[in-house]
Formats: C-alpha cells, structure tokens, sequence
C-alpha cells in the first residue's frame, strides 16, 4: 500500500514538474533564448553601429584620398549601391584598397589599445584575426585563379566563390 502511494505521488510530482517547466518555457514560435538574460537584437544596438559607421567611414575615407574626391562626394555614391559597383565606377584596385584600409585598421586597433579602450591581449587577437582573414583570403583567391586557369572551374563559379554571401 505504501509503495502504490509513492509511485503515485512520484507520478504526479513528475506531471507537475513537466507542466511548470513548459509553463516557464519561451514561445516556440519565438525561437530559442540566446544566453542568460542578453538578448540579442537584429537590428545593433549603440556599439555595433558604432562599429558599423567607423567602418563605412573609413571605407569612405580610404576611397577619398585613392581618388582624390570628396567624402561627400564618395558617399553619395553608396546611397543605391553597392561597394563592388562603386569602386569598379571608381576604377579602384581592389587590391589596393584592401591594403589601405587594412592598414588604417591596424592603426585604429593600436590607437584603441594606447588609449585603453581595449587590452593588449585584445589588441593582439584582433590583429591576428584579421592577419589568418588575410592569409585566408589570398590562398583563397589563388586556389581560385588556379581553378579557372587549369579549366576546373569557370568564370561564373569563380565569382560566387569568392563573392561575400549577402
């Protein structure tokens, strides 16, 4: 008789557990939580933008000083386009600008380090980053080249493999 009552009262805390937890639990339909009380927001919030226009601002920058216009005037050509078809308008090297702005990068980065913003230790793992992004990205682009020299691949499949997916 004992053991009927605790197998049933084991049951119902079971039940009860099961129905609390779904009861706590988040709208599926809403997707699964990222984390412990952060929510991350789609949209940036004050860093990422802030990151986002430093970034727009230097590209912006970088192409002023390689064409010798103005930043406004570089600037209204990204309103309706992308950065691919502004530099090909520009006849940019590509190339070069990559370099440029890399440069410019490292140099923010160890700004940011002198002044406090981020440590030493960020410092150093953001450029190394940014140097394995860079040697990625070459062997990348000769493997590329390789393959549509030796006819293993063709122009059009080229392009999509060494386009950025958007």
């Amino acid at each position: 008789m004992k053991t009927k009552h605790t197998i049933i009262l084991s049951c119902v805390l079971v039940v009860g557990l099961i129905f609390s937890g779904l009861s706590l639990a988040d709208d599926p339909a809403k997707g699964a939580r990222q984390g412990f009380g952060f929510k991350r927001h789609r949209s940036g919030g004050g860093l990422i933008l802030l990151a986002k226009y430093q970034q727009k601002n230097l590209m912006v920058q970088t192409l002023s000083e390689m064409t010798g216009r103005s930043a406004e005037a570089i600037e209204t050509q990204f309103k309706d386009r992308r950065m691919r078809t502004v530099m090909e308008d520009l006849d940019i090297d590509r190339q070069a600008f990559r370099t440029t702005l890399q440069a410019k990068v490292n140099r923010l980065v160890k700004s940011a380090a002198a002044n406090g913003s981020i440590t030493a230790e960020q410092e150093k793992e953001i450029l190394a980053k940014m140097e394995t992004h860079s040697q990625r990205r070459e062997i990348m682009s000769r493997l590329v080249e390789k393959g549509v020299t030796d006819g293993t691949i063709t122009q059009e499949q080229a392009r999509m493999l060494m386009r950025k997916s958007r």
